[in-house]
């Protein structure tokens, strides 16, 4: 079996990287291991207007039923106290950013793709081998089936068993701290804005699924994780008590799922005619949400090659410029959130009076909030 390009995973990068490349009419044959858990993974998402424009492109957006248009986000230190916040809202900039489940943008995906002619997904495969040379790339799966195709993508996660198997490390960035993700359900209107406070024990981001109900991510130290508020049967009133009931009795709506926090940089984003994108190469602190839409920006410089009519498959550094660019792009992405992570988990009253006084002028500054959020619609990319 031959094809111009395989995509070992159909995750929704995976699936969005199909798509984009189909345009450009190549075939291309994408192996999964299991869609159904794809398809059913309860996760909630933040996406930025530039993601929203591939989405567009690809005849993605229209077909989700439920986006949430986010009316803004407010950002807290310490408590929920308007003296100390810092408030986006449309007014300043039309978008600021919007909030979607998993499992609904994965099917509208696996529904297009399906119909797709450049497409073939070949479910309940598992990779076995990969063969290199250097005009093309074999894979063998563990049916035996063999796959020889010009480039072989990467989009399994972190835990990348290409990477495993062509010996490439990831370079590791560890927060010493664990996220619990879950949802809850509350009794009074959140009005549609999403909210992020940072505690001493981490920052803690409200993402508004609807009018009464929020996606959590609770990013906590290792040396607060211990204690008893986290626990299942606790959650509810410690999320009440540090709201100060903004959102009236709260409830939680499943069981609470952790893991620790480590961001990544894969030590190459390009191996000859093999190309990491998305989870595969790199991760970030959640705090921001942006993790999906850093894979999506990676999808949109390789699709970028293939509208350079100039550009042929034959070339062997084709995608030499995404893996030098877009390695500097996310880069800079994780440093920048891990900047804001540490700057708000100082403890000293001195440099908390100066965080207070610049966040009360930051308020106030119309031209720095826009700069910000139009920062973080273009996926935290400087270019």
């Amino acid at each position: 079996m031959k094809s111009d390009f395989i995509i070992v995973g159909s995750g929704i990068i995976g699936m969005c990287l199909a798509l984009s490349l189909s345009r450009f009419k190549k075939k291309i044959i994408i192996v999964e291991k299991d869609i159904s858990s794809v398809l059913n993974i309860k996760r909630i998402y933040t996406l930025s207007e530039r993601t929203k424009n591939l989405l567009e492109e690809l005849d993605i957006w229209d077909n989700v039923e439920n986006i949430n248009n986010l009316n803004g986000m407010e950002i807290y230190y310490r408590s929920f106290n308007d003296k100390n916040s810092i408030c986006f809202s449309k007014e300043i900039k039309n978008t600021i950013g919007y909030v979607v489940k998993s499992n609904e943008l994965a099917k509208v995906l696996y529904n297009i793709i399906s119909k797709n002619k450049n497409i073939e997904l070949l479910n309940n495969n598992i990779l076995k081998k990969i063969h290199k040379t250097k005009d093309s790339v074999t894979i063998e799966l563990e049916n035996n089936q063999i796959i020889e195709s010009k480039f072989l993508f990467s989009c399994e996660g972190k835990k990348s068993s290409i990477k495993e198997k062509l010996d490439i490390i990831d370079l590791n960035d560890d927060y010493d701290s664990k996220a619990i993700v879950f949802n809850i359900k509350h009794d009074i209107d959140n009005k549609n804005i999403a909210h992020q406070v940072f505690l001493e024990s981490g920052p803690i981001a409200f993402l508004p699924i609807d009018n009464f109900n929020y996606s959590m991510v609770m990013s906590i130290k290792n040396n607060f994780f211990d204690s008893n508020i986290y626990k299942n049967e606790n959650l509810a009133e410690y999320l009440q008590k540090i709201t100060e009931n903004k959102f009236g009795k709260i409830k939680l709506k499943d069981k609470v799922m952790s893991f620790d926090l480590i961001g990544h940089d894969s030590e190459k984003y390009l191996y000859e005619n093999i190309i990491f994108v998305g989870d595969s190469a790199h991760s970030v602190h959640p705090l921001a949400g942006m993790g999906l839409n850093l894979g999506i920006s990676d999808i949109i410089e390789i699709s970028d090659i293939f509208k350079n009519k100039k550009r042929s498959m034959d070339d062997k550094n084709i995608f030499g410029l995404y893996g030098r660019k877009q390695k500097i792009v996310n880069r800079y992405a994780r440093q920048q959130l891990k900047t804001i992570e540490r700057i708000y988990s100082i403890e000293n009253k001195i440099f908390s009076k100066i965080l207070n006084f610049a966040s009360r002028r930051l308020q106030n500054s119309i031209f720095f909030k826009k700069k910000i959020i139009e920062h973080a619609n273009n996926n935290l990319d400087f270019f």
